[in-house]
């Protein structure tokens, strides 16, 4: 039996699609950043062997996103740890030549449709290192409200103590952002 994959979400600008074994040049480019990767926690892929087994796993919750019309990778959301069809965690990241240009609140969004409508959850959660303002703004735009902060709860790809901010977006708040 095939195991189910991400649908193809579109936006006015964008295509959400699963990764493909093509992108993992540009995943490699995005993942080895360390710009990007000081904000990565857990266990990021090092390598092309690592980003081929994410490619491989077909999660349904888990897109590439390119720009409409192109098909080149420019980044990835997800939805990560969907519990018993209720609570996902959303999750985002992109090559630094297209921050600053609202891709991510627009794929972000895409997927925050997704779970509302396809999948039913109701809530979302996204938790960000403290010091990434940018993730930080784009969650409060998205509508999340900050629920706490954990003071040095992990460990940064250095080996430096650093501090997650958790947000919660229930199922009435992020319906009404799409109604």
């Amino acid at each position: 039996m095939a195991k189910p994959e991400a649908p193809v979400l579109e936006t006015e600008r964008l295509r959400l699609r699963r990764r493909q074994h093509r992108d993992i040049p540009r995943m490699m480019q995005a993942y080895q950043d360390d710009e990007i990767r000081r904000y990565l926690g857990g266990h990021p892929p090092k390598d092309g062997a690592m980003l081929a087994q994410l490619v491989r796993r077909r999660s349904p919750t888990e897109w590439a996103v390119t720009l409409r019309g192109e098909d080149l990778y420019i980044g990835e959301c997800t939805i990560n740890r969907v519990v018993d069809g209720y609570l996902g965690e959303l999750g985002y990241l992109f090559l630094r030549e297209y921050w600053g240009k609202g891709y991510a609140a627009e794929a972000a969004q895409a997927v925050l449709d997704y779970a509302a409508g396809k999948l039913r959850l109701g809530r979302m959660c996204a938790c960000i290192d403290a010091a990434n303002t940018r993730s930080v703004r784009l969650a409060e735009r998205l509508g999340f409200e900050r629920q706490g902060m954990r003071k040095d709860c992990w460990l940064d790809q250095l080996g430096n103590l650093q501090s997650a901010v958790d947000y919660s977006l229930t199922r009435e708040r992020f319906v009404s952002f799409i109604v």
